[in-house]
This record gives C-alpha cells, sequence and structure tokens, in this order.
C-alpha cells in the first residue's frame, strides 16, 4: 500500500516590503509568513515535499513572525514595558509561549528595555503632568516595571530635594485658585491635591511650612498620608 504522499512546497518568496520575511504557499495546507533566517534553516525550496513535522514547524514559525510584527507595531506606537507588551499581545490572540519568545527576541535586540521605559516614563510626566515619587513609583508598578528598576529610575530623575520644589511649585500655583476659600478648606483642598498628585506626607507637610501660613490656615499638624 502506497504511503501518504507528503505536501508540496508550491512558493517561496522574499517579501517584497520586508527582505527578512519570506511568504510561504503549501499545496492543499496554507500559506505562511515566516522569517527569512527560518525559512533557510528549513531548506524550504519549491517543488519540495515536506514531512508533516516540518509544516509544523513552518506553522510555529508563522505564529512567531504573526508575534513580533504585531509587537513591532505597539513598540512604533510608544514604548512599553515588558508586562505591557505581553498583555497586548495576548489580547490580540498570540499565545504565551510565543509572546514570552518574541518579548525576550526583541529585549536581545534593544526593543524593550524597562528601564528605558521607566526612566522615559518619568520624564515625561515630570514635563508634562508633574507628579511625586509615590504616584510615579505606582504608576510604573501598574505596568509590571520591576521595584529595583523602578527606584533606579527615581533616583536618577528625581531626587528628594527637587520633589520638594516641585511640590512648593505645585503648591504655589494650587493656593492661586483656592484664593478667596476660607483658611481651613483651602489648606485641606491643597492638602488633598498634593496627595492625589503623588506626594508624601512629610513631603507635604515641609511644603505647607514654607507656603504663606495665611494662604492655607494653621499649620501645627502635618497632612495625613
Amino acid at each position: 500500500m502506497a504511503g501518504t504522499v507528503s505536501p508540496r512546497v508550491a512558493r517561496v518568496r522574499v517579501s517584497a516590503r520586508d527582505p527578512g520575511v519570506c511568504q510561504v504557499e503549501v499545496e492543499g495546507v496554507g500559506r505562511f509568513r515566516i522569517d527569512a533566517r527560518t525559512a533557510a534553516a528549513l531548506g524550504l525550496a519549491e517543488g519540495q515535499h515536506i514531512a508533516p513535522d516540518a509544516v509544523t514547524r513552518l506553522a510555529g514559525a508563522a505564529e512567531r513572525q504573526r508575534a513580533r510584527t504585531v509587537a513591532l507595531g505597539l513598540l512604533q506606537r510608544r514604548l512599553r514595558s515588558r508586562a505591557e507588551l505581553e498583555t497586548a499581545l495576548r489580547r490580540r490572540g498570540v499565545p504565551r509561549q510565543e509572546a514570552l519568545a518574541v518579548i525576550g527576541e526583541l529585549a536581545r535586540s534593544g526593543w524593550i528595555d524597562d528601564a528605558r521605559f521607566a526612566r522615559a516614563w518619568i520624564a515625561d510626566r515630570l514635563a508634562l503632568r508633574p507628579s511625586g515619587a509615590r504616584r510615579l513609583r505606582a504608576e510604573l508598578a501598574a505596568r509590571g516595571v520591576a521595584p529595583a528598576v523602578i527606584a533606579e529610575a527615581l533616583g536618577a530623575q528625581l531626587i528628594p530635594e527637587q520633589e520638594e520644589a516641585l511640590a512648593l511649585r505645585q503648591a504655589g500655583d494650587r493656593l492661586r485658585r483656592l484664593q478667596g476659600f476660607p483658611q481651613n478648606v483651602a489648606r485641606r483642598r491643597l492638602v488633598g491635591w498634593l496627595q492625589r498628585r503623588g506626594y508624601s506626607a512629610a513631603t507635604i507637610a515641609r511644603t505647607l511650612r514654607k507656603v504663606e501660613p495665611s494662604s492655607v490656615g494653621s499649620l501645627d499638624d502635618d497632612p495625613p498620608d
């Protein structure tokens, strides 16, 4: 009894848009878009019959290439942490194993770097929406950045003296909006606003001691954390 005939490679073409990608068509199976190096490693050639296990590897390579294309598209829109990118890939139907493999590859090639992401995030916030270290730390942690990476980025970009100067400047701006309110109301609103901006109780207390006492009322008590 004759054995089953293996499927035949009908077409192997380098993508005109991306020379690093090959488009492979296997008769009766389908079309696959894979990395050109993978195609070379598989030894694919038009007219060649390939075994079922080779078809399986071909399908896996196509899934990996799809994941890489999606990942690069996401990273070209904005920087992302490793955790953010994994979540985005999973939402787009990429299996976890493939997502992690692609993320590892992109990290090795410099596309993903949580330390760079943390520094960029802090720089952006300080320039466009200034916040205290507590809030910045929470935002980065929510994006899956490791505590040690966050601490290093904050230590390089927002030392305590800078944070206090920032809090003082923001408090002065905020107080101008609170003119006309009773002193106790102005103080309470200012404290709450600084807390929401991510400043610690100690930083807020020192800030309040430096602003005009008449603007915020009694400064005998430190603000709540």
